[in-house]
């Protein structure tokens, strides 16, 4: 199976899209950096405007990269259902999560890189990108790192669960972005309401909200980490209960399966 991981990656990143995500991820990072300078150009230098500040908006929007993992799941899953090959269904789910989250990490390494380059050269006169701004982003990357995870076990569990690739990706984002949206509004006084407010503690977008800001009453390190990966574990259980269901609601209608046209049938 680590044969077949490193395949899927070694396939998924010499591939067209790969490289129209790099280069997605090199044109946001300039454009954060053209609009601080824009920014400046008007209405002068102040706080806001400092190299050390991109790292901060960076850091309160974590939830991009974070939705974007179906994009990368999508990216390592293939146009066409996944063939089982010499695997079994489990193997063969667990060896393109894994893949995926191995790409999703690279992608994050490439981000933090050209952002930091991006933005030493930006803001080259201010020489305020220094070494503990640095540090500080980091610490913030590495609490997100768990529900980046989770992101990865979400996408890859609706992939897997939908033949249809517009169902994956609606499943996806309503789980991912309308129904918490729909929770931190309700939570949100007015209405306030309380339900809605315990719940809130429990998103991953309150997560995300809360990674920037240390000195919040409301930011629990342990829970947002304890989130991230009992969310992973419970969409990656679903998910491969749901692809192993596939095979035996096959086998029960009478039909014989192979393994190469399994996409055909799921």
């Amino acid at each position: 199976m680590i044969k077949s991981i490193f395949e899927d990656f070694d396939a998924t990143l010499r591939s067209k899209s790969a490289y129209i995500y790099f280069a997605a991820v090199v044109v946001l990072c300039i454009i954060a950096n053209i609009a601080v300078v824009a920014f400046r150009s008007v209405y002068g230098t102040n706080e806001g405007t400092y190299a050390y500040n991109i790292m901060e908006y960076a850091a309160w929007s974590f939830i991009v990269p974070y939705l974007s993992c179906i994009f990368i799941a999508h990216m390592v899953f293939g146009k066409k259902y996944p063939r089982l090959g010499k695997h079994g269904r489990t193997k063969t789910y667990v060896s393109k999560l894994l893949s995926g989250i191995l790409l999703a990490f690279v992608y994050l390494v490439i981000t933090f890189v050209m952002l930091v380059i991006t933005t030493s050269l930006f803001q080259m006169h201010d020489k305020s990108l220094s070494s503990e701004a640095i540090r500080t982003f980091c610490t913030k990357m590495f609490l997100a790192m768990p529900l980046f995870l989770a992101g990865m076990a979400f996408a890859t569990m609706f992939l897997f669960c939908f033949k249809d690739k517009r169902k994956a990706y609606a499943g996806f984002f309503l789980l991912t972005l309308v129904i918490p949206r729909i929770i931190l509004r309700l939570a949100k006084e007015p209405p306030g309401i309380q339900v809605f407010k315990f719940l809130r503690r429990y998103t991953i977008s309150q997560c995300f909200t809360l990674i920037p800001y240390p000195s919040s009453p409301e930011r629990s390190v342990p829970l947002i980490i304890g989130l991230g990966f009992i969310y992973t574990a419970v969409s990656t259980a679903v998910g491969i209960v749901v692809f192993n269901k596939k095979e035996r609601t096959n086998h029960s209608k009478g039909q014989v399966v192979d393994d190469t046209d399994i996409g055909r049938l799921s």
